[in-house]
């Protein structure tokens, strides 16, 4: 019971993880309706800012954890204005090509950066463990999930509550009808980006503290689509809900099946879930069914 207890935990912890990073794919398509692939850049790079900041610039850490938020703000506009804006009223299959191809460039840049080698800043952050009814639980997990759902309550406040918020809200409804409200649709497609980057480079900070900043950190980025799917492109309760359902899935199932078939459970885990619920339900368990009349 004790071993089911602590997999059930840190599999809670992982998949906070899992749904900072759909929070951000989500948070695009929420408004433009683009599903994005260079989200998982935007994480590795984050986190490679606040690597640089604190071991080469040897800054403190605040001011260092301020500057990687800026640089991944400035990433996501850049993205945005020149990659992504000249295709607005294009076919969104092409949109969505182009975070591909931002996202192989950005990849040939990390792998060219790293050079094949790995980086961490874990020492700059807090470690041990800590005991939560008999189970050790790392401290920095805990940080992560603490930020996690701080995160996603401040997500709710301000597409609720604040006029930035809803104009994102109106914008996702129908652009045409948004700009007749007064909304500029361009500064909320570029807010948006600026956004959903910040919330990468979270993610991707969490994500190297436990695993350091090396060649498969980008590819969490297919691992946070997953989870987008699962919950529902348009659902931020849906991110956090099937971050949290997959990363218990995937301890559970890799504590007690690995042994049995050799390992390699985790690594499917994510799409067998994927699969299920897609079967079931198309638009993600918390997604918005839309009905379309012809």
């Amino acid at each position: 019971m004790n071993e089911f207890l602590q997999l059930l935990l840190l599999g809670l912890l992982e998949g906070a993880l899992y749904a900072m990073v759909a929070a951000s794919i989500v948070l695009v398509y929420k408004s433009t309706h683009v599903v994005s692939l260079a989200h998982g850049q935007f994480m590795a790079f984050g986190a490679l800012a606040l690597w640089f900041a604190l071991v080469n610039l040897h800054l403190p850490f605040v001011v260092a954890v301020v500057l990687a938020l800026g640089f991944a703000g400035a990433v996501g506009w850049g993205v945005e204005r020149f990659a992504m804006r000249p295709l607005i009223g294009q076919p969104l299959f092409a949109a969505f090509l182009t975070t591909f191809a931002v996202f192989l460039m950005m990849d040939g840049m990390f792998q060219l950066i790293l050079k094949g080698e790995s980086a961490s800043f874990s020492s700059y952050l807090p470690g041990g463990t800590v005991s939560v009814t008999g189970v050790p639980l790392p401290i920095t997990q805990l940080l992560s999930f603490a930020v996690a759902i701080a995160l996603f309550l401040g997500l709710g406040i301000f597409f609720r509550f604040t006029k930035s918020g809803l104009g994102m809200r109106a914008t996702a409804e129908d652009h045409q009808l948004a700009q007749s409200t007064g909304v500029t649709v361009r500064s909320i497609f570029s807010l948006i980006w600026i956004i959903s980057a910040l919330v990468a480079t979270v993610a991707g900070i969490a994500l190297a503290n436990v695993m350091d900043i090396y060649y498969p950190l980008p590819y969490l980025g297919i691992k946070g689509l997953v989870v987008a799917l699962v919950g529902g492109l348009e659902s931020l309760p849906g991110a956090l809900l099937a971050g949290l359902l997959l990363g218990m899935l995937e301890n559970i199932s890799a504590g007690y099946l690995d042994p049995l078939v050799g390992g390699g459970v985790k690594e499917v885990a994510s799409y067998v879930l994927l699969l299920l619920v897609l079967l079931v339900k198309p638009y993600g368990l918390l997604g918005l069914v839309r009905i379309e009349r012809i």
